[in-house]
């Protein structure tokens, strides 16, 4: 094994001994599992960079590596689509330990030999590495066996520094999405804002909308204002309506116009009847996602259109029943449902007794209400008592618990 704070500086001798120069980077392909170094960058005594293919290295330990070339007999390589330098682009780098669900720092990287090729095996971001790297390690005979490397496989990590290298932004995007959202907000949040908003640019529009979600209210606005317009609106369309609402108003006035018009005109139709309430009342703070069935279906029926709109919808806690002019008759629960006789018309099983708010009752009042009668979401009803939308409990009770508690409580399926 080998770590490339040993190998750095070496010295580069040609196949008759005489110095090419000193070993300033490792240049590695990505896409290769544990990726094998292709080319050896060396700085000469003219101080310009040449990358020698690492198929010309016959041997090599730490302090000294050999061609089986003459110098006069090498040609400089180019970089390829998928090569970073390990140096230049990891070393010092921010990374997402995806396991650990955190981001870190590369203090060092470890490389082995396998077969004719030498390989990143893990990076090091224990404070030894540190030492190591400073010259210290042999300095410190008491302290160095406490101080044990931390190594973190390389398959379990995604690199942060993707201002020059899009493919490697390709690679964070694929592999951060296999986290929660909460962890991704989380690790992000931690980033510059550039680096923020070419995270999120590449992640999947889903994931990148339930990431923002997660990230707290006053970086939000920031966040999507800063992506590119189609990708903000985009964003915008996956998530709740009373989410996106909430943060269009903290957009600059221009912004908010623009992302609307680029959105499709159902949602964003949804999203401006929202905006039209007081921020902390019940027409402000709903979604319109909400499942509802006419009087006369059978439980079958409304199985099927539970089943029709399922994954449009985040929460499906309950189910209402409106007449023919979408007045609220009933509600009746999930579990109702499937007890029920697929054949039962719903008007027999549904809860008549339907506790509801009106578009404009104060947030505080809507989480009184939840509060009291232990409901995971209510109705929301015009003066016609025709159902609007519905607000469910982590909204209602946003008012009374912090943002960020609030975040932390489970979606409701």
């Amino acid at each position: 094994m080998f770590f490339l704070s040993k190998l750095l500086s070496s010295k580069i001798y040609d196949l008759k001994g005489n110095m090419v120069g000193n070993l300033k980077d490792l240049v590695v392909s990505l896409y290769n599992g544990y990726p094998p170094v292709v080319d050896v960058i060396s700085k000469g005594d003219a101080k310009n960079d040449f990358r020698i293919p690492w198929k010309l290295i016959r041997n090599f330990e730490e302090s000294e590596m050999f061609l089986s070339c003459q110098a006069s007999e090498l040609v400089s390589g180019t970089r390829g689509e998928d090569e970073i330098c390990l140096v230049r682009d990891i070393l010092d780098k921010q990374i997402v330990d995806t396991e650990g669900r955190k981001l870190i720092r590369v203090q060092d990287i470890q490389l082995a030999r396998v077969e004719d090729t030498l390989r990143v095996m893990a990076v090091d971001v224990s404070v030894r590495a540190i030492f190591r790297r400073l010259g210290f390690e042999m300095l410190l005979p008491g302290i160095k066996d406490k101080l044990e490397p931390k190594l973190l496989d390389w398959k379990n990590l995604n690199f942060l520094g993707v201002e020059e290298h899009d493919i490697r932004l390709r690679v964070i995007s694929k592999k951060l999405e296999v986290l929660h959202p909460a962890d991704i907000a989380e690790i992000v949040s931690e980033l510059s804002p550039d680096q923020r908003t070419k995270i999120l640019q590449a992640l999947d529009q889903e994931v990148a909308a339930d990431t923002i979600e997660e990230l707290h209210p006053s970086d939000q606005a920031n966040t999507i204002a800063s992506l590119e317009s189609k990708k903000a609106s985009e964003i915008l369309e996956e998530m709740a309506p009373d989410e996106a609402a909430d943060l269009i108003a903290d957009l600059p006035p221009n912004k908010a116009t623009e992302l609307l018009g680029l959105m499709k005109v159902d949602e964003a139709y949804e999203i401006k009847q929202l905006l039209k309430f007081p921020e902390n009342s019940a027409g402000g703070i709903m979604t319109t996602e909400f499942v509802s069935v006419p009087d006369d279906f059978t439980a079958e029926d409304a199985t099927k259109r539970i089943r029709e709109k399922g994954d449009e919808l985040d929460t499906i806690s309950y189910i209402y029943v409106v007449d023919k002019e979408g007045a609220l008759r009933g509600v009746f629960s999930l579990k109702q449902l499937i007890i029920a006789d697929p054949k039962a018309v719903v008007t027999d099983f549904m809860q008549t007794n339907v506790i509801s708010v009106t578009l404009l009752s104060e947030q505080t009042d809507v989480a009184k209400i939840v509060a009291k009668y232990n409901i995971l979401a209510v109705p929301v009803v015009d003066d016609k008592k025709r159902i609007k939308g519905i607000v469910t409990i982590d909204d209602a009770l946003d008012v009374i618990i912090p943002t960020k508690w609030k975040k932390r409580f489970p979606r409701i399926y």
